[in-house]
């Protein structure tokens, strides 16, 4: 059994097979692995069938995982074509899959619904009503469960095949099953799993998903699909927020069921303290040192020193267990506002004096108000990572656009204690069906951001847009940018070649931006005239979307997007600095922001025969052209800032094609 096993194509791409051996070796020899490839090179299919055979041979399971659903769809459907395949050749071996999600994606139930309950309060929520027996979905399960441990009442060929989890959420809709506890009851009969980063790297979750799966890390293969997002997961992951919401609540709790006075009393001391922030507080961020606020709540509080402040935590901790033994014996739903009071407290006891993490305010402004909440921001990735890259059995980073330098180093790869591999794979794509500009004559600098250069930025965009035959991306450096060109008029631009423009909106939820999407994909096609799709670098759709043919022939990189330089980010760099040899700046700031550009430049570039133009529009991308992808690098033509130069070079190219 080899690779060839499980290849169901007829023949291998340029250097495919080569890239699929070498893996397969690294895998064996238990390595970490990093496969760098352009969309169109086949990733999906190479860490597939150069994994499967030592999945089957060592007893291990592939745990895949994506950023997005329609990810994790992609990898169902590669799947299939392998379980397809083996039956063509009449093999005997049966290649299962299953994709989960998380509990408030798949539950059906609408208690726990409407209540938009955060994953660790979702879980503790509907581990309350099982234990009260008050969900009906559950206890279905249960009794056809134990009806048939064999679980194939869901279908004849459950086990048999690989299964997409919204398959799996209609079935149970029929049957009246919970679809959550399924895929939990499914997880160790299947050989591969594709799921959301936080399954593994979440701690909270991880635990009690490898009890499900019934087999340790150890017993694990790692496919880290869009590894890039990784570093900024672990770090979210190991970060805490305090909020006003959350003291509300936490403060409703403490009175109904009979707190000390104690208790309470500190509820309204950060209370008062997250009131004044936000009546004073200018900026959007304020760093804090954590030493002094120790201080002054032991001062407040009359605490004598932080051991009694960390007892006084454990009583919080105890009591929240009180309260919710108390609510679960009255029939109740269960949230726990008292117990992530206590989480935050305590894990600010325990990192304030570490350097690798930032302590600060920040502040909200939603609907005129103004509200300031208290944050644990976890600076270093590899606290989360490392443990995990060095329990597997192996891994495989796969990425469009990362640096391998930095991913090693951010990844923390030389810690795991296996030897690291970097693949490298050259573009697929025909030289030309790429026309990759960088126009001379704008720079989104802070200094250079006045009316002048926002109406040469118009004139550029209306010279891609006169020229680009259906859809086109404009993905902008910041909403600063985006809300500049709104406010210039770029609606009438748009307007003047027929085509409508959508404009991104970060407060949209999951759904309504998908819907968003599917009518910009929807105008390229006649008898519209195309549409033009505003959103940012770094945002949802530029992304976590693709837009193959014409649902995106021209993508705008609008500025240069670095985030604001913020005391958080400043925090960064010189963390950096200290454990990365002087390479702050580099990792924390340029770093994200190159990788923002280079994902945002692929997305009309998605399939084998897909054809594109890419505009970096700030002269800065001439100054970083080696930072950019290389398949995009490789056709790189620099404009010069002269009115009609850059609708020449597109008009010519697709009049060529």
């Amino acid at each position: 059994m080899n690779y060839n096993t499980f290849f169901p194509y007829e023949k291998f791409r340029k250097n495919q097979e080569e890239v699929i051996k070498r893996i397969e070796k690294g895998a064996r020899e238990r390595k970490n692995m990093l496969l760098v490839a352009p969309n169109g090179t086949g990733k999906t299919i190479i860490a597939l069938s150069s994994l499967l055979p030592l999945a089957y041979q060592k007893d291990l399971k592939i745990i895949y995982m994506c950023r997005t659903h329609a990810q994790n769809a992609r990898i169902i459907k590669e799947l299939i074509k392998i379980s397809d395949y083996l039956k063509e050749k009449g093999s005997e071996l049966k290649v299962n899959g299953l994709s989960i999600r998380g509990r408030n994606e798949m539950c059906l139930n609408k208690t726990l619904l409407e209540l938009k309950a955060n994953p660790r309060e979702a879980m503790a929520i509907c581990s309350d009503m099982r234990r009260n027996k008050t969900c009906s979905y559950f206890l279905n399960l249960l009794r056809k469960k134990n009806e048939d441990e064999s679980l194939i009442f869901i279908s004849p060929t459950i086990l048999e095949k690989p299964i997409d989890a919204e398959e799996l959420i209609n079935l149970c809709k029929e049957k009246r099953i919970c679809p959550y506890f399924l895929t939990k009851y499914l997880l160790n009969k299947m050989r591969l799993i594709i799921c959301n980063y936080q399954w593994i790297f979440n701690p909270d979750i991880r635990e009690n998903f490898l009890d499900f799966i019934g087999d340790d890390l150890e017993k694990s293969i790692l496919i880290l699909d869009e590894c890039h997002n990784i570093i900024d997961v672990a770090t979210e992951i190991n970060s805490s927020r305090l909020t006003p919401y959350l003291l509300r609540l936490v403060f409703r709790d403490l009175e109904t069921h009979g707190s000390s006075l104690l208790m309470r009393e500190f509820v309204e001391f950060l209370q008062k303290l997250l009131a004044q922030k936000a009546r004073f507080m200018k900026s959007e961020e304020e760093k804090i040192d954590p030493f002094k606020l120790l201080k002054l709540i032991n001062e407040e509080m009359g605490f004598s020193s932080l051991i009694e402040f960390k007892n006084f935590v454990k009583d919080l901790f105890e009591f929240s267990e009180s309260v919710h033994e108390e609510k679960l014996a009255n029939g109740q739903v269960s949230r726990d506002y008292i117990g992530s009071l206590a989480s935050f407290w305590l894990k600010w006891i325990e990192t304030h004096a570490s350097d690798n993490y930032f302590f600060c305010y920040t502040l909200k402004k939603q609907r005129g108000k103004k509200t300031v909440n208290l944050e644990i921001v976890a600076l270093d990735p590899r606290e989360i990572v490392v443990p995990i890259l060095k329990e597997c059995y192996t891994s495989l980073s796969l990425s469009g656009t990362v640096n391998p330098f930095v991913y090693s180093h951010l990844m923390g790869m030389k810690d795991t204690g296996k030897d690291f591999d970097e693949i490298e794979l050259d573009s697929p794509f025909k030289k030309q069906n790429i026309k990759a500009i960088i126009t001379e004559g704008v720079n989104t600098r802070k200094n250079s951001r006045n009316e002048s250069m926002y109406d040469k930025m118009l004139n550029k965009i209306d010279e891609v847009i006169r020229c680009t035959p259906a859809n086109i991306g404009i993905f902008c450096a910041s909403y600063k940018v985006l809300n500049a060109l709104l406010e210039r008029g770029i609606d009438l631009v748009v307007r003047r070649y027929g085509k409508k423009l959508i404009v991104e909106n970060p407060n949209l939820s999951a759904s309504e931006n998908a819907s968003l999407v599917r009518i910009f994909k929807r105008l390229a096609h006649p008898p519209n005239k195309g549409a033009v799709l505003l959103g940012v670098c770094g945002g949802r759709n530029s992304e976590g979307e693709d837009y193959p043919g014409d649902f995106m022939n021209s993508v705008i990189i609008a500025g240069f997007p670095y985030h604001l330089p913020t005391p958080r980010v400043d925090a960064k760099i010189k963390y950096y600095d200290k454990v990365f040899y002087n390479r702050g700046w580099l990792f924390a700031y340029f770093y994200p922001a190159m990788q923002r550009a280079n994902q945002a430049s692929g997305r009309p570039i998605r399939k084998i025969d897909d054809k594109g133009a890419i505009i970096f529009m700030d002269s800065r991308f001439k100054e970083k052209l080696n930072w950019i992808s290389s398949w995009v690098r490789n056709q790189i033509e620099i404009v010069p800032d002269i009115p009609g130069e850059i609708s020449s070079k597109l008009c010519q190219f697709w009049k060529r094609n």
